[in-house]
């Protein structure tokens, strides 16, 4: 094509040379060309598919159907009949084919269609001119084909030419100004077109699959050849900046099937699947799903927007229904069939959740299977909760990931919870050794050794004690069956200064009956705080039979008494016995004050010593010396010491007082 300077113009008279008429079919064909590269991309515009066919002996053929192109220089490309492809373009591809081996897995081979034109009509004989170069009355159009890759853009496609300056199509924006992007379709109408019929622009027509041999032969194309052949078909498409809607919507349709009866509102109408690559934005409106085109009124399934100025607040409305009584679902599910999915989450309009449950009765109902919590990289940092059979219906805590991990704790259906066992047998059952611990009180162990203890517990294997503070005493009562598979009950206690450290206090043995008191030393108060002996009752002590104190046998008695005892020297001095005091309140008379008085008036006997009460005095002991009783009241009693004669004189005396309590 040439590029004309200026549209022809004629006049009447005009002689018009060959340029003339020429310029004229150029100036046509240059705004035809601009015409369909501004509105529309270059490339296929109907068929021109490559379909394969079956012929004798298992052999298959391609031909290229009839169809309609356009290249990037504005060239039309027009196939008006089928045409078969011969083995002869494909064989380069035989070239490394050794007769005798095994034949190779079938190649993948492009496919092209270029522009292509041939000088037609040349001039009558006798009419021919010195110049017969461009002596042709008519130019074919037509095409050709190429097959093979064409890796680059370079073999693909001439450089375009705009203001004297070639550069690939892509950059004919970007070669003036660095900033603009670029014009990745190709279409650049501004260009100067070019004149020379050799000027290359393949338009990809699709792949073939290609066997070979000596000779190669055809092949049906897999799935991966057919998808690569969907891919690399470039099609023309509209270039606009606006669409006009004519009656009030505008059509995107698939050609090849059949229109729409239905009649709607909406601006544009897609008859098919919609895909986008990108973002996909409503404004002031909603994304609504209609059942039916003639449903009427309309139920609102939709997607839409709200903002609240006033609050800031912006919120993601999902619409499913106008009412709130469960009828409407939001199903969240894959698609396992046209039109039949499965229900993995189900919302409903009254603002129940339900996961893997179709008909969810709770605001959050999931199935058996349970909840999952954590999503650590640790498993031990991850529990989920289960609705199972383990041990017996309950409601179970496990740690670790789904499927995988240990068991924690289990309610079961009649309000027993067990932990570290499925089967609790109790309203709250402990099975782990380490127990329970309120504070700093623990219930620790298992059937062989169990305690309950203040400031101390068994390790978790049950073989040893741990002290959580060792600046603190503890504490402990063994109930269990160690002492040799006997039942006992015993009181452990650590001692002053060592807090780790054990000593019996107290021990009840099952089978006998037996309780020990004081195996470590110790004290038994009855009735007071401060025993000062291995037993110290204070009160009565009351028996039902015999007393036996050593090889004293002492009967019951009538009344509740207490007895005192004393060895007195001749000055008075107290040489044994305890809860009285002596004074000596003239020659040979001693009084005797009870620390704590009699209920009454006690018996008071009383012994004449002869001599020191603690020197034997050997045959010089006289016996005509005596003591008496000079008074007794409950209080207090006085003894009278007398020679053998009978006068009083100072001598040493032993006593008991026995009386009420």
């Amino acid at each position: 094509m040439t590029e004309p300077a200026a549209r022809p113009q004629f006049y009447e008279g005009q002689y018009l040379s060959a340029d003339d008429l020429t310029a004229a079919v150029d100036y046509g064909r240059t705004q035809l060309a601009r015409a369909l590269l501004a509105t529309h991309r270059w490339g296929i515009a109907l068929g021109l598919d490559l379909t394969e066919t079956s012929g004798p002996n298992n052999t298959t053929g391609v031909s290229l159907e009839p169809g309609y192109a356009v290249d990037g220089f504005g060239r039309t490309l027009l196939v008006s009949a089928p045409v078969q492809l011969t083995g002869s373009m494909f064989g380069a591809f035989d070239a490394g084919f050794v007769s005798g081996d095994p034949a190779p897995p079938p190649i993948v081979v492009d496919v092209w269609l270029a522009y292509d034109e041939t000088p037609a009509d040349p001039p009558q004989p006798g009419f021919q001119t010195c110049d017969t170069s461009g002596s042709f009355g008519r130019v074919q159009e037509s095409y050709r084909i190429e097959v093979g890759p064409r890796a680059t853009l370079a073999t693909q496609r001439d450089q375009v030419e705009i203001a004297g300056v070639s550069v690939d199509a892509a950059q004919a924006l970007t070669a003036f100004d660095p900033a603009a992007p670029q014009v990745v379709d190709a279409d650049v109408p501004q260009q100067t077109l070019p004149v020379a019929p050799t000027a290359r622009w393949l338009v990809p027509l699709g792949v073939v699959s290609w066997q070979p041999g000596a000779p190669g032969s055809f092949a049906q194309r897999d799935a991966t050849a057919l998808t690569r052949h969907a891919r690399s078909r470039t099609y023309v498409g509209a270039v606009a900046r606006s669409i006009e809607a004519e009656a009030g919507h505008v059509t995107v349709h698939d050609r090849s099937a059949p229109y729409s009866t239905d009649l709607s509102g909406e601006l544009l109408w897609v008859e098919g699947q919609l895909r986008t690559d990108d973002d996909v934005h409503v404004y002031h409106g909603s994304v609504g799903l209609i059942a039916d085109h003639g449903e009427d009124p309309v139920l609102p399934i939709e997607l839409a927007r709200t903002d609240d100025p006033g609050t800031g607040r912006t919120d993601l409305n999902l619409v499913i229904g106008d009412r709130s009584a469960g009828a409407n679902r939001l199903v969240v599910g894959p698609r396992t069939a046209p039109k039949t999915y499965t229900e993995n989450l189900v919302v409903t309009d009254d603002g129940k959740v339900g996961v893997d449950v179709a008909d969810p009765k709770a605001p959050l109902h999931v199935t058996a299977d349970g909840i999952q919590l954590g999503d650590s990289a640790t498993p031990t940092d991850n529990f989920y909760l289960q609705s199972n059979t383990d041990g017996g219906r309950g409601l179970r805590i496990y740690n670790k990931d789904l499927g995988a991990g240990a068991h924690v704790a289990t309610f079961t259906p009649d309000g027993q919870v067990g932990i570290g066992t499925t089967a609790p047998a109790a309203p709250l059952h402990v099975e782990p050794v380490l127990g329970i611990r309120q504070g700093s009180l623990f219930l620790s162990g298992n059937k062989d050794w169990s305690s309950l203890t203040f400031n101390a517990h068994h390790d978790a294997a049950n073989g040893t004690w741990v002290f959580p503070d060792t600046a603190t005493p503890a504490v402990t009562a063994e109930v269990d069956a160690a002492d040799g598979g006997h039942p006992r009950f015993e009181v452990f206690a650590t001692t002053a200064g060592n807090n780790s450290s054990w000593v019996s206090r107290l021990k009840v043995a099952g089978h006998s009956g037996d309780v020990l008191l004081g195996l470590a030393g110790g004290n038994l108060g009855v009735g007071t705080a401060t025993p000062t002996a291995r037993v110290d009752v204070a009160g009565d002590v009351a028996v039902s039979g015999n007393v036996t104190l050593g090889t004293l046998l002492a009967t019951g008695a009538e009344q509740a008494v207490r007895v005192l005892w004393g060895v007195v020297d001749s000055g008075g001095g107290i040489r044994a016995g305890t809860g009285f005091t002596v004074t000596r309140v003239d020659t040979g008379r001693y009084r005797i004050a009870y620390t704590a008085a009699f209920n009454g008036v006690p018996m008071l006997l009383a012994s004449r010593v002869f001599g020191d009460p603690s020197v034997d005095a050997g045959a010089a002991v006289n016996a005509a010396q005596t003591a008496v009783v000079d008074q007794t009241t409950a209080g207090q009693g006085i003894v009278a010491t007398a020679d053998e004669t009978g006068l009083l004189t100072d001598g040493g005396f032993t006593f008991v007082a026995i009386g009420l309590r």
